[in-house]
């Protein structure tokens, strides 16, 4: 006769309250800026100013972060208060901490 291995059993992960799914995010989530892709547009709210702006490159200041958009034919269509804007091929985002952390 043939000696079975035991079965090992899986712990059992608790599963979420139904109140901490609908409860309310951190104070800091609404101080982070949206980004909106609406065709071929990109709409930002929460940005503070422009730090630099090239067809290839625009650098936007985001409060406690900078965010860096590249590609080609880059324009910003509109910056009123703190939306902006911004039109052409987007290749690449960086995001980066001013403190020096990660963002």
């Amino acid at each position: 006769m043939k000696s079975h291995k035991p079965i090992k059993q899986r712990p059992r992960r608790a599963l979420p309250h139904l109140t901490d799914l609908f409860a309310q995010p951190p104070a800091a989530f609404y101080r982070l800026p949206e980004f909106d892709l609406r065709g071929k547009s990109l709409l930002t709210r929460g940005c503070r100013r422009v730090l630099e702006f090239t067809p290839e490159r625009i650098c936007l200041d985001m409060g406690s972060f900078t965010v860096t958009f590249y590609g080609a034919a880059l324009q910003i269509e509109s910056l009123a208060g703190k939306s902006l804007i911004l039109t052409g091929k987007i290749r690449r985002i960086d995001f980066a901490n001013k403190w020096g952390e990660e963002p």
